[in-house]
């Protein structure tokens, strides 16, 4: 997309229907490319470059209205509702108690680094336990809106995460199962 249109489009007062259009179509795009990298969350992560990079570098002033929040909230609890079967549940009961310390462990950690991370920052405690849990990316960040977190900052402190994560976990799990 040429920048001199996109920024002659926001001067002229693009409609608001317009840049709802843009922005989706943009994040469409970028979700697009981000799958055929095979980035993982690529939808994800493509989509939110893509929309930045239009944002900071183009000067596009693109929208997406509140409402469509509570409809992404309503597709992600609808995929992570799939996701619970009877099988799922059956096997919980199994490993009940690793689950558990597992669950209060993360839990606990999450909270201090939180707390930390919040007196470091400044941060506000809805941002930096959002930023500090390890959740899901889509659904850290989609919870914290709810909260009145500072929603880019969750969002891209759990990528780095998620990034991080992906990357040093093999590399750290080769190098402690070496014979």
């Amino acid at each position: 997309m040429d920048a001199q249109v996109t920024e002659r489009a926001v001067e002229r007062g693009m409609p608001r229907m317009a840049r709802i259009a843009l922005t989706l179509l943009i994040a469409a795009l970028g979700g697009y490319i981000g799958i055929r990298l095979k980035i993982p969350a690529g939808a994800l992560v493509g989509a939110m470059l893509a929309v930045a990079v239009s944002n900071l570098g183009f000067g596009f002033s693109g929208e997406i209205p509140t409402n469509f929040r509570t409809i992404a909230q309503i597709v992600v609890g609808g995929i992570l509702g799939l996701s619970i079967t009877r099988q799922t549940v059956s096997e919980l009961r199994t490993i009940a108690l690793p689950v558990a310390v597992l669950v209060f462990s993360m839990i606990g950690l999450s909270l201090v680094a939180g707390f930390i991370l919040a007196k470091v920052t400044g941060w506000d405690m809805a941002t930096a336990f959002f930023s500090s849990s390890p959740g899901g990316m889509t659904e850290m960040t989609l919870a914290s809106m709810s909260f009145g977190a500072d929603t880019p900052k969750v969002a891209l402190l759990q990528l780095v995460r998620m990034i991080s994560v992906i990357s040093l976990m093999p590399l750290i799990l080769k190098w402690m199962l070496r014979k």
